[in-house]
């Protein structure tokens, strides 16, 4: 028989409204006028990835769904493009080329960043200091929590070119049955109670937790709560503007500075405590993907798993399942063990990553109607129907939360603040790191010659960046100066 998901933890607040109050940049207008004037019976096409996923059925279904009642409320038509998430960058970039992208379209920030400079995509911008129709009461910006917002402009010019489409938190879940076979009365919240649990459950023949080397989400999920539970001395020293949040122009000045270097502090603890971590993994973690380590869990072969909101559903849906389980944030870090510690978990997740952007083929009528499928789309009702059926997180501050995703909202934790090991960052620094990771889990190099590794990495992903961005120290880094 089927159990169902407990929540093995207090909760404390719905979900993040700590962040610091973006400002919108926005520059030219881009045509069209107010999207609720689009006249019926418009038609358009969204492009979207994830055709090859587990949960594509069902996502299919969802969207298929919310464009059928989005017609019977407006009479514009919209069809459905799914791609699959693979090859779904590669197929935006021939589609352009070719002058068939859909007009609306799921993105990510690194990619609507660089598909707006080839002009692929408007300027979101002014249409985001209108109201939309769909949450009344205040510019459709304000609507949406306030870290998403920021995160989704560009520090390299200011502009914003997508809306927060949804968001997903990370936690640790854990198998409840083989915690009660080793004698584990609740979740760990400290780094040293995590250490203990897994340790009880290697004792008692239990592999404690299933991860993959190859996964650039599993290494980077955990590096960037153990590097952002240990950096806020050096985030003080990279923090020109005193709003607590590292921007990459700030990450330019500071790797200028020497302030940021792989050999030191906070990296290089952050680094050994992470490979200690090792020894409690699935022996074969170098040699399978994420999804096999997602089956190792979901079959009761080990008892925790890293994972993310968006795939609640795998659990919920797997036939034959037939244990309960809980979950809780990546165990803070405590004095004892470093003293800079800030005795909080930062947050996984809950970042503005995956967006809808409007294509620059969506002009006049198009444009207008684009405009309103995604105020549509980001509207209350909507993301509260894609919380319950497919469990993604809301980006605004009042969609309704599903009670399943209740155990997925923000307790003793703190939002990232500064992205070392995102792909937004330097993608080429992220793929590295994913790499240089398996060799040094693994035991073929030390923290000595690993961490000389990624400070030329990162270095030279650094300097690339300054050179597309055109920043130096006599311009600030592209950063406002007083």
């Amino acid at each position: 028989m089927r159990k169902n998901y407990k929540i093995g933890f207090v909760m404390i607040s719905l979900i993040m409204v700590i962040s610091m109050l973006a400002a919108c940049g926005s520059s030219k207008n881009e045509g069209g006028s107010n999207s609720s004037l689009a006249p019926s019976g418009t038609k358009l096409k969204v492009a979207y990835w994830g055709a090859e996923f587990a949960t594509a059925q069902k996502v299919e279904a969802t969207y298929k769904k919310i464009f059928n009642d989005y017609k019977a409320l407006t009479g514009h038509e919209v069809e459905l493009v799914f791609v699959p998430d693979s090859n779904y960058r590669t197929w935006m970039v021939t589609q352009q080329a070719a002058g068939s992208m859909p007009e609306v379209v799921t993105t990510r920030m690194a990619w609507v960043w660089e598909d707006y400079t080839k002009e692929q995509v408007i300027d979101l911008g002014p249409h985001l200091e209108k109201e939309s129709p769909y949450n009344p009461g205040k510019p459709w910006k304000d609507t949406f929590i306030e870290s998403f917002y920021k995160d989704s402009i560009n520090p390299a010019n200011g502009i914003i070119n997508s809306a927060p489409a949804f968001t997903a938190m990370i936690r640790v879940l854990y198998n409840q049955e083989l915690f009660d076979q080793a004698g584990i009365e609740k979740a760990p919240e400290t780094w040293p109670e995590f250490m203990e649990v897994s340790k009880k459950l290697k004792d008692a023949g239990i592999t404690p937790i299933a991860m993959s080397g190859q996964s650039n989400s599993h290494i980077s999920w955990f590096l960037t709560s153990i590097f952002g539970q240990l950096d806020e001395p050096l985030r003080k020293q990279m923090d020109t503007d005193g709003d607590n949040m590292i921007t990459k122009n700030e990450l330019a000045r500071a790797t200028d500075l020497g302030l940021i270097n792989y050999s030191k502090p906070p990296f290089s603890d952050g680094l050994e405590l992470f490979k200690d971590f090792s020894q409690y993994w699935n022996s074969d973690f170098n040699g399978i993907d994420e999804k096999t380590a997602e089956q190792l869990w979901l079959t009761g072969k080990t008892a925790m798993l890293i994972f993310n909101s968006a795939n609640l559903t795998l659990v919920e849906d797997m036939e034959g399942r037939d244990f309960e389980y809980g979950g809780f944030p990546i165990p803070y870090i405590t004095k004892a063990q470093f003293p800079d510690a800030m005795e909080k978990s930062v947050m996984l997740g809950g970042a503005a990553n995956e967006s809808w952007a409007i294509s620059t083929s969506a002009t006049g009528e198009k444009l207008d109607a684009s405009v309103d499928l995604i105020q549509y789309l980001t509207s209350p009702e909507i993301q509260g129907y894609l919380g319950e059926t497919l469990s993604y997180l809301p980006t605004i501050t009042n969609a309704e939360l599903p009670e399943k995703l209740k155990g997925f909202v923000i307790q003793n934790e703190d939002i990232r603040r500064a992205n070392y090991t995102g792909p937004a960052t330097i993608k080429e620094f992220s793929d590295f790191l994913i790499k240089s990771m398996q060799l040094y889990l693994g035991g073929s190099v030390d923290t000595v010659k690993l961490t000389e590794e990624l400070n030329a990495e990162w270095n030279k992903g650094m300097e690339n960046a300054k050179k597309t961005n055109n920043w130096s120290e006599a311009n600030n880094y592209g950063m406002k100066q007083e």
